[in-house]
């Protein structure tokens, strides 16, 4: 489900939420046990229409293992980043009711990473590291709200190809179960994120900063507050940002701070998706508005002279792509016309360029892409927030992959003709796009992802120097 859909149904809703259903939802999880549930990979458990909607009534992956637990490591300190990968590995195992099961899935990334060892969940939501052969940069890769790592396994596996090292980062919160976000705090996130930063620029000569989606809104808050030295200043080559968090599309997004006072969730799902929530707490809808606040363009001020890469979509449904415009050209002011060629706005569009005109002439190096010669380009409307980071060859969420997101759909009729029609249409939630697909599966891979890696590629070039 959309943000953007999410808010309108919580501000629809009056009911105050009721601290029994709650403990009657813990108690679910305890007892709810089959001999089809202890037989799941993170494959089959897709298939199941019936044994999804007893997760979803029960819970059973909601909830964390034990109880809510903060991750044993402290990202105020020094550690050396494997460190803080022991203790996020520990964490994941700790709390993810899924973190042991099964998982047949491959990616180029765990591959390099496991090798052939059979995977469980864990090791494809833990935050990694890869080192590159004739290392010539590095770079941070955070995820977005609700997300884990695994959205990054394509892109790091293109990079590491480049000669460039990744690493990336699981933000508090993530990785265990939804329970987790009901009292998150984005001052967490921040932290996290500093530390990664800060590690990142401590053991590296060239460095890159990426983000999507709330990954994104976390590196430019932190360029925005924190000012970087010389040294830092000279590692620091560029900042690549995908679908950025910049503005909330639902124009009630500041109301879940207040939902998030009567009611722990805007949406309760299955938690299917082993690399994501489904469910949607109110309290993380009230958090990410909080930090988007903090890089209103107004309020940018320390983007100096950063070359970035950004990748959005004129169709967002989760966020404003007028803001994340508007911000770029703020930013692109502050830098001045000398580093335009530096940078590079990737923006999907089916419609013109309208969007673009806050953008100064030197910075609209933007294409509109067509889809060709592929089985999936005709059943693709357009671009969704969910999309930009995965190829279509994912074997989770690519064409072929094992998991339909179906989620904007959860308690109607259309949500198993979504999971399971043969001849499915994909793209964002747009109420277009929904009107004339009501079953519509949005999509969750770039079409175009060839060729966003080859506009990537020329940005590495151009500013790796």
């Amino acid at each position: 489900m959309s943000v953007n859909t999410i808010f309108k149904k919580a501000m629809l809703s009056t009911a105050v939420f009721f601290t029994s259903a709650f403990s009657a939802n813990v108690f679910a999880v305890n007892v709810f046990t089959t001999k089809a549930a202890s037989s799941l990979n993170c494959v089959t458990i897709n298939n199941d229409l019936v044994q999804i909607e007893k997760f979803k009534q029960a819970g059973t992956y909601r909830f964390a293992k034990g109880g809510v637990q903060r991750i044993n490591f402290d990202f105020a300190s020094e550690q050396p980043f494997k460190n803080y990968l022991v203790a996020a590995r520990a964490h994941i195992n700790a709390q993810n009711p899924k973190a042991n099961m099964p998982c047949p899935i491959k990616t180029e990334t765990s591959k390099r990473l496991y090798a052939d060892k059979p995977l469980q969940v864990v090791d494809l939501i833990t935050p990694f590291e890869l080192k590159a052969v004739n290392e010539k940069a590095a770079v941070l890769l955070i995820h977005g709200l609700t997300d884990s790592p695994y959205l990054f396994h394509d892109l790091a596996n293109s990079f590491v190809e480049q000669g460039i090292s990744v690493r990336t980062l699981l933000l508090p919160g993530h990785g265990t179960a939804a329970e987790a976000l009901v009292d998150i705090d984005q001052a967490d996130w921040r932290q996290a994120a500093s530390y990664a930063i800060k590690s990142m620029l401590n053991d590296f000569d060239n460095v890159y900063l990426g983000g999507f989606s709330t990954g994104g809104a976390l590196v430019v808050d932190y360029l925005n507050h924190n000012a970087l030295n010389e040294t830092e200043q000279q590692k620091l080559k560029g900042v690549m940002l995908w679908s950025p968090a910049s503005e909330a599309k639902a124009g009630m997004a500041w109301a879940a701070k207040y939902v998030s006072w009567f009611q722990d969730y805007l949406d309760e799902a299955a938690d299917i998706d082993f690399a994501k929530y489904e469910s949607f707490p109110a309290n993380a809808g009230a958090q990410v508005h909080a930090l988007m606040k903090r890089i209103e363009p107004q309020k940018l001020k320390g983007l100096r002279n950063i070359p970035f890469f950004v990748v959005a979509s004129e169709v967002d449904q989760t966020i404003e792509t007028d803001a994340t415009v508007n911000m770029l050209a703020r930013w692109h002011g502050q830098n001045g016309a000398a580093q335009a060629q530096d940078k590079l706005v990737y923006y999907y569009a089916n419609k013109g360029e309208d969007q673009l005109n806050a953008l100064p002439n030197s910075l609209k190096t933007v294409t509109t892409f067509s889809c060709a010669g592929q089985v999936y380009c005709e059943s693709v409307l357009d671009i969704a927030h969910t999309s930009p980071t995965n190829a279509p060859s994912n074997p989770h969420y690519g064409w072929q992959g094992s998991y339909r997101n179906c989620e904007h759909l959860t308690g109607t009729d259309l949500f198993a003709s979504c999971k399971t029609a043969n001849a499915v249409t994909l793209g964002e939630l747009t109420e277009a796009n929904l009107e004339t697909t009501p079953n519509l599966q949005r999509l969750t891979f770039n079409p175009y992802y060839d060729q966003m890696l080859e506009q990537m590629q020329g940005f590495i070039k151009s500013t790796l120097r």
